[in-house]
């Protein structure tokens, strides 16, 4: 392109602007009117979109589990922990050991060994808003990158009141567990769980179907030889 078209497409685009300028001056009450209703009507559909899936979810829990998910919702954190311990506790296990909250608070560490030997991490970490907001997949890769590690056991548990089962983040964050050894039990399966006594079928016995991501690539290796 030369020198003179440049600077002729330089100077049609200051004119345009020029009157482009005008025309939003003399129509500034229009203007603003479709911005803030274009802006209200995104700013609800974002909130409603936020809102369906909690609500949906919801829906699918007897009032008494939406009230006892409540009053868990209310609880501090030491008695969020507290009641986690207890229900540890009906496991059949022969130890149970519990690790306090670090500055970094990702939650309160139970390591479970049951009577075959078999060790579990288990975190409970209450909702604090971050849980949903993040999707629970930093929590559950965290964990998962514990498990042998730092607590040198065989799976990771993962128990939170947050609901990390909503909309499109369930199939990622199942996908993310299953890889790294996690059992995911929020918002639904803990209402069950504390209302019903029975813990999930993962956990009634000796929980040898969950393996970490290192016992799962030996699993395989051995598989294709």
């Amino acid at each position: 392109m030369s020198v003179f078209l440049r600077v002729g497409a330089g100077i049609a685009v200051l004119i345009l602007g020029y009157f482009a300028l005008g025309f939003v001056a003399d129509h500034w009450a229009w203007f603003a009117s479709v911005a803030i209703l274009l802006g209200g009507t995104a700013t609800a559909a974002w909130v409603l979109f936020r809102s369906r899936g909690g609500d949906r979810h919801e829906r699918t829990m007897t009032p008494e589990r939406q009230e006892l998910m409540r009053s868990v919702g209310r609880m501090n954190i030491p008695t969020f922990d507290a009641t986690v311990a207890q229900l540890l506790v009906r496991l059949d296990a022969k130890r149970i050991k519990k690790f306090g909250h670090r500055q970094n608070d990702l939650g309160c560490n139970f390591v479970v060994t049951f009577n075959n030997g078999k060790r579990i991490i288990v975190r409970a970490k209450k909702d604090d808003r971050a849980m949903k907001r993040q999707n629970g997949t930093r929590h559950v890769q965290i964990l998962g990158g514990e498990i042998k590690a730092r607590w040198d056991c065989d799976a990771g548990v993962l128990i939170t009141n947050a609901n990390l089962h909503w909309l499109h983040h369930s199939a990622r964050n199942e996908a993310v567990a299953a890889q790294l050894g996690v059992l995911i039990i929020d918002h639904n399966r803990l209402a069950e769980w504390i209302d019903t006594g029975l813990p999930p079928a993962e956990l009634r016995m000796a929980p040898a179907q969950l393996t970490g991501s290192e016992e799962r690539q030996r699993e395989t290796t051995s598989a294709h030889q």
